[in-house]
């Protein structure tokens, strides 16, 4: 384990990006322009509208820190998951956001968007719902 460390932390000083590939995603480190680095990773299975992904960021360097996390199904086509993200900017202050995806129709959220929020989750709900089928009438 030391040797990973070392091996990244050796090609963060001499590269911008250094990319880990793993089955059905990676691993990747990334030095920006700004001297920020950045770390993701990510998985993703879609066969035929069925799997999953899941996304996880981190960005830290020069007063700021930033992780964002995603997670997603793929039903029949169709995504259903959740977004969240947490952000520390000496400048702008703290930021919290969320997002939840339901059926291809999103309700985006976080600090002073709790209506908002609260409105698009109930929209999207009334969205998953289909209309009932008249009762079948026995002869």
């Amino acid at each position: 384990m030391r040797w990973l460390i070392s091996i990244v932390l050796i090609q963060l000083s001499l590269a911008q990006v250094f990319n880990i590939p793993l089955p059905f995603g990676g691993l990747g480190f990334k030095k920006t322009d700004d001297g920020k680095v950045e770390i993701v990773g990510g998985q993703d299975v879609n066969l035929f509208g069925w799997g999953g992904r899941r996304n996880v960021k981190v960005v830290a360097g020069n007063g700021t820190f930033n992780i964002q996390k995603e997670d997603a199904a793929y039903v029949n086509g169709s995504e259903y998951g959740g977004a969240n993200s947490f952000e520390f900017d000496k400048q702008r202050g703290i930021d919290v956001g969320t997002n939840l995806t339901l059926a291809n129709q999103k309700a985006v959220g976080g600090l002073g968007k709790e209506l908002g929020f609260l409105e698009g989750l109930f929209s999207a709900l009334r969205g998953l719902g289909s209309p009932l089928a008249p009762p079948v009438k026995p002869n």
